[in-house]
């Protein structure tokens, strides 16, 4: 097996050891023989993974991918064969979200003796057509969120949570409402919404977790539905929209599960769309996407002792 190190160096809040960690550690495991590489801009992960899986196509790889949750995307995005390939995540970034699924969360994958050491699961992966993400898809206020909290990341010293709750605030002045056109696995959810949202983990964005028992391995996408009649209902549900408790948001959340759906907004309205943090303006799609889960389609190293969490074990 091929072990290769692809370091984001602009990842989270300890940007400056990053390498050093990951180098120090090489240093004393000789024998893995691995490659490291560096990535010099937000996307060439992507570039990266698709030149290295064609330079060792012949043979199995262990992608090793040091950086947050948009870093893993893009790479995860670069694989042209995904069973020729194993994926581990060493999570330097602000949320690292789609760990919240395991047991222990974010620590134990900060072991590398234990990554390393680790056995790959399948796990389900969210196609969006133009990549591929792990944790959520999402169009509208959420992405829109999304997009200013990548621009105030020099904020990420504060914390994970003081970004977002920032960008919630200034999207909650001007919030986002639109008619869409929506096809959950050929049943009609069209209508005005403030944002609509594919869940595959159960946190985004740090500390929302909507649906604290979504499974990653159940061949299911839960999809979140959200029409906010005025700024004030907004901010009245965002504690029980964070904390699980749809039903206290009432009729103007709907909540389903399916395996694949088709979005569409007028060509003439912004659309905004983000995946595990990544985001897109939508006018070079013709502003509309599918997401389809793609099941047990990732072979996703987890660390030697950890298991996912009790309530997200469905499908295994």
């Amino acid at each position: 097996m091929k072990h290769i190190f692809i370091i984001n160096p602009r990842a989270g809040r300890d940007k400056e050891n990053i390498a050093v960690r990951v180098r120090a550690f090489l240093k004393q495991r000789p024998e893995l023989e691995a490659l490291v590489f560096t990535t010099e801009y937000s996307g060439h992960e992507t570039i990266l993974v698709g030149r290295l899986c064609h330079i060792f196509e012949d043979e199995t790889i262990r992608l090793y991918i040091c950086g947050g949750s948009g870093t893993l995307c893009r790479a995860v995005s670069g694989i042209p064969n995904l069973a020729m390939v194993e994926v581990a995540f060493y999570p330097c970034g602000m949320t690292n979200d789609i760990l919240k699924v395991f047991e222990g969360e974010d620590e134990p994958f900060l072991n590398l003796n234990a990554l390393v050491g680790g056995t790959p699961m399948y796990m389900d992966l969210l196609d969006y057509g133009f990549g591929k993400a792990l944790n959520f898809c999402s169009a509208g206020y959420d992405a829109k969120v999304s997009a200013d909290v990548n621009g105030m990341a020099k904020f990420s010293i504060a914390g994970s949570k003081v970004p977002y709750y920032a960008a919630i605030i200034r999207n909650s002045i001007s919030i986002l409402h639109s008619m869409y056109t929506i096809d959950i696995d050929g049943m009609d959810y069209s209508g005005r919404k403030t944002f609509v949202t594919a869940l595959n983990g159960v946190v985004y964005g740090g500390s929302f977790s909507p649906v604290p028992k979504s499974s990653p391995v159940n061949g299911k996408i839960r999809f979140l539905l959200y029409d906010a009649p005025s700024i004030f209902s907004v901010w009245a549900n965002l504690r029980n929209y964070r904390k699980g408790e749809l039903e206290k948001i009432g009729k103007s959340i709907v909540s389903q599960e399916g395996t694949s759906m088709k979005v569409k907004m007028p060509e003439n309205r912004k659309m905004y769309f983000t995946a595990d943090g990544e985001t897109f303006e939508m006018k070079d799609h013709n502003n509309e996407f599918t997401v389809r889960n793609v099941p047990a389609a990732l072979k996703f190293v987890v660390p030697q002792g950890v298991a996912l969490k009790e309530q997200c074990r469905e499908g295994q």
